[in-house]
């Protein structure tokens, strides 16, 4: 329905393109249709200005609005990923400032260990250096 308007929008105002301009004993008077006396100037008439689609202009407002609100909810998705990785590389950064802090208590109780405890001492060195390598990769 709406394309049929503006189908014959487009059409009748196509045909009203031209008017004349008749001067008749010093009266001007403009018509569609040639002068029968007088003097005679064809007028252009421009074409009108194409029609407006009110609600496209809407359309693309909402459009828009939503891939703002979409733009707004990633970045800010990213921005709690971006903070929980940071988080998380804190907590693992204190676990191996404590883990190598643990191997080097063993490493100087192994050096002050009697004969005695010297095997217990050194075991336990080398398994805090393990738990270290494995949690820590450094």
């Amino acid at each position: 329905m709406f394309a049929a308007i503006v189908l014959l929008a487009a059409t009748s105002a196509a045909s009203a393109q031209t008017v004349y301009k008749c001067v008749q004993n010093g009266q001007t008077s403009y018509s569609e249709t040639p002068c029968a006396a007088g003097q005679l100037q064809i007028i252009e008439v421009p074409p009108p200005p194409p029609v407006v689609d009110k609600g496209a202009a809407t359309r693309q407002q909402r459009v828009a609005s939503q891939l703002e609100s979409t733009r707004k909810q990633r970045e800010a998705r990213e921005d709690q990923a971006r903070a929980r990785g940071a988080q998380q590389a804190e907590v693992r950064e204190k676990r191996c400032a404590q883990l190598r802090l643990e191997q080097k208590w063993a490493a100087q109780d192994a050096v002050g260990a009697g004969d005695k405890n010297r095997d217990a001492a050194q075991t336990k060195v080398r398994r805090a250096g393990e738990k270290l390598a494995i949690e820590c990769l450094n």
